[in-house]
């Protein structure tokens, strides 16, 4: 398709500012003219750029400013023999992943051409930008010859996706910068308070998105996910799952955990088991111990997204945790506490929650004191708790780890990312249902405390609650 004069010569700042300056050999992927590759090897003339280009003539003339490039679609065909697995410190994607219809796939098998530490850093733009939804309010979808809605755009993203489609991929993303582009007219966004309120959304944080041209952000491989498949994919034989959720939200539900590949497709019969009308994750746990049909009973949020082999990776997970940490676990997280002494504490997990990358720099599997309720995992022939209605939904986690330590046994957080995608901000000391259960969970475990979670610090006087 026919494009602007200048669609093959521009050079995105942002992008080519985000690259590491320790990268010396890099591969980018729809690198046009060569323009942004010349770039790299201006700012330090020792770099090593290969490029592919799906135009052939535009390829050609990227041939006269690169050290190689390939001119093939990367979606059907392979990197040559010549370029060797684990060669790349950074392999670049600007504006070309949303011209992609497998770009999951195409991100999957680069993977391996990417050294241990290297990165993937990608300019995507996005699809919920307010020049979008206002077509879409005035009955139009107009595509363009560039732009948001270039007419070559065939994978429109929002920045969830983007995220979900690294997790799928074998990533650990991290947002790492926002590219705007005309800011949000006051007037419409007010408009769209009642609507946003009505869908549980915060004015602030929705402008916030709707304000974002294109996201730039980065990805390093979960090294966690390959090294447990060279260990345990041929000792240990996954099984199907019960994944539990306490659901009140239709959207939420559909869009994350539900859509999560392995439940989505379930060529393994898992079993997702919705529960509704739950007046507390108590209540919801008990009707689940009595409907679940698998041994692996995986309790989870409903904005949760598990990414595309993440139930049996768990399974692999487990086993390690018990090896490495020569203990018996009773439940496992994904993200969570560890009590180091009386006054400290070390943040422990890895996952994208919201916009946030979390992922400390602690090593995995560890012990832990205590952890967070996006995801829990428990096996029925270990330990089922019995959790407490008093505390609603909240602090469940940690009243499962406490619980399960009293019993004998252990809890651990495993390096297995997820995506949590609230569409709430939470501000810890507005909610006042959250206070009220911080309180009961301090009465329930007075004789245990200091407790230490990701949302508050139990002290036997106090509580105070994290920033």
């Amino acid at each position: 398709m026919d494009k602007p004069g200048n669609y093959y010569q521009s050079i995105n700042r942002v992008l080519f500012h985000q690259i590491p300056e320790t990268a010396m050999r890099i591969l980018e992927i729809g690198c046009a003219s060569g323009m942004f590759g010349a770039a790299l090897k201006e700012q330090n003339p020792q770099r090593y750029v290969v490029g592919v280009e799906y135009v052939p003539a535009v390829a050609e003339v990227a041939k006269t400013r690169l050290d190689e490039v390939y001119a093939f679609d990367i979606q059907v065909q392979d990197l040559p023999d010549s370029i060797a697995l684990q060669s790349f410190d950074c392999i670049v994607f600007g504006d070309v992943l949303e011209h992609l219809t497998e770009a999951t796939s195409v991100l999957r098998k680069l993977l391996p051409y990417l050294k241990p530490d290297g990165q993937v850093v990608a300019c995507i733009p996005n699809v919920q930008h307010f020049s979008v939804i206002q077509q879409l309010l005035t009955q139009n979808f107009q595509y363009h010859g560039a732009g948001l809605l270039d007419k070559t755009h065939v994978n429109l993203m929002t920045l969830p996706n983007m995220f979900k489609m690294f997790l799928d991929a074998g990533y650990l993303p991290q947002l790492k910068q926002v590219i705007h582009n005309g800011a949000i007219d006051e007037g419409f966004i007010n408009s769209l308070n009642p609507v946003l309120g009505y869908l549980g959304i915060v004015p602030e944080r929705a402008k916030l998105t709707l304000e974002a041209f294109q996201y730039v952000l980065s990805a390093r491989i979960q090294q966690a996910n390959l090294n447990r498949l060279a260990t345990w994919q041929n000792k240990v034989k996954p099984q199907a799952c019960t994944v539990v959720v306490a659901a009140n939200n239709a959207l939420q539900y559909n869009n994350n955990i539900a859509a999560s590949p392995e439940l989505a497709r379930n060529d393994r019969q898992h079993q997702l088991l919705p529960i509704t009308g739950a007046r507390h994750m108590a209540e919801a746990w008990q009707y689940s111990l009595v409907h679940a049909e698998h041994n692996w009973i995986v309790l989870v949020h409903q904005d949760v997204y598990l990414p595309a082999g993440w139930l049996e990776q768990v399974q692999y997970a487990w086993h390690e945790a018990e090896k490495k940490l020569k203990q018996q676990v009773a439940v496992l997280g994904v993200a969570g506490v560890s009590k180091i002494k009386d006054a400290d504490f070390c943040q422990l997990g890895a996952c994208v929650d919201r916009v946030m990358t979390f992922a400390p720099s602690a090593a995995l599997p560890e012990l832990c004191q205590s952890l967070d309720e996006l995801v829990l995992v428990f096996r029925k022939d270990r330990f089922l708790p019995e959790l407490s209605a008093d505390l609603g939904f909240h602090f469940y986690g940690t009243d499962a780890v406490m619980r399960a330590q009293e019993a004998g046994l252990n809890a651990a957080v495993v390096d297995l990312p997820c995506f949590s995608n609230s569409s709430r901000v939470d501000h810890h000391m507005q909610d006042e249902d959250l206070k009220q259960k911080a309180l009961a969970f301090h009465r329930l475990w007075q004789h245990r405390l200091p407790v230490f979670t990701l949302v508050a610090q139990f002290q036997p006087e106090q509580i105070v609650f994290n920033h």
